[in-house]
């Protein structure tokens, strides 16, 4: 095989690998924007595991907040535990986890999707939050602590706020608000703030069904 014949395989060879090689390298930056479109002072990690079995994809931060990274550690290894403990016979186990951070004043919230599946007619999505400012962890707990009113507006706004969302009365009725809206801490515990707003998240079969999917509810928090 001569000079020219080599430099025209070689092109060739270019031509029919190079979609391939693009497409995982858009998928690798794909990944890394999806979780979060602004990592400064966070590290992103990732647990992968892809067997017959399972296949877990899971994307968290690691903050300069030990208490925080102790807790997202805590909050996925139950995720995977539980997982891995189902068992789901011939059914391929599912779990995505990816996250998102937001920031009003010296506040840092992290609101984690996650989505699991044991099987076809198995499968659910749900949300937890995790809120931070300096060293100290923000619970519902130490904002009622600061406000002993809180719980009682709270619970007047997403009972207004809900009534009149399209999508509550598309799909959800009084029954199911009235078991799902209690006028407790627990019921507000899922929360993140994001420019001078708090919003509430309830997960899917809280205030409605699942079909609905979960329902945030945004405030100001100058009314609270």
């Amino acid at each position: 095989m001569n000079h020219k014949q080599l430099l025209a395989l070689f092109l060739s060879l270019v031509i029919i690998l190079s979609p391939t090689i693009v497409s995982i390298e858009n998928e690798k930056v794909v990944d890394v924007k999806s979780v979060n479109n602004d990592i400064d002072e966070m590290a992103i990690e990732s647990i992968i595991r892809k067997n017959e079995e399972l296949d877990i994809n899971v994307y968290y931060p690691v903050t300069k907040n030990a208490k925080v990274n102790n807790m997202i550690k805590e909050k996925i290894d139950s995720y995977i535990s539980k997982l891995e403990e189902f068992n789901s016979f011939d059914d391929l186990k599912r779990l995505d986890i990816s996250f998102e951070k937001y920031k009003s004043g010296d506040y840092i919230s992290l609101k984690f999707n996650v989505s699991s599946s044991t099987g076809i007619t198995h499968k659910t999505d749900e949300i937890f939050t995790i809120v931070y400012c300096n060293d100290e962890i923000v619970d519902i707990d130490a904002l009622v602590k600061s406000n002993p009113n809180l719980i009682e507006n709270l619970y007047a706004i997403c009972k207004e706020e809900l009534l009149k969302d399209e999508k509550f009365k598309k799909y959800s009725n009084s029954e199911w608000l009235n078991r799902g809206l209690l006028k407790n801490k627990n019921t507000f515990s899922n929360f993140i703030f994001d420019n001078n707003n708090m919003i509430v998240i309830f997960n899917p079969y809280v205030v409605a069904p699942y079909v609905a999917g979960a329902f945030e509810i945004k405030i100001s928090c100058n009314l609270i």
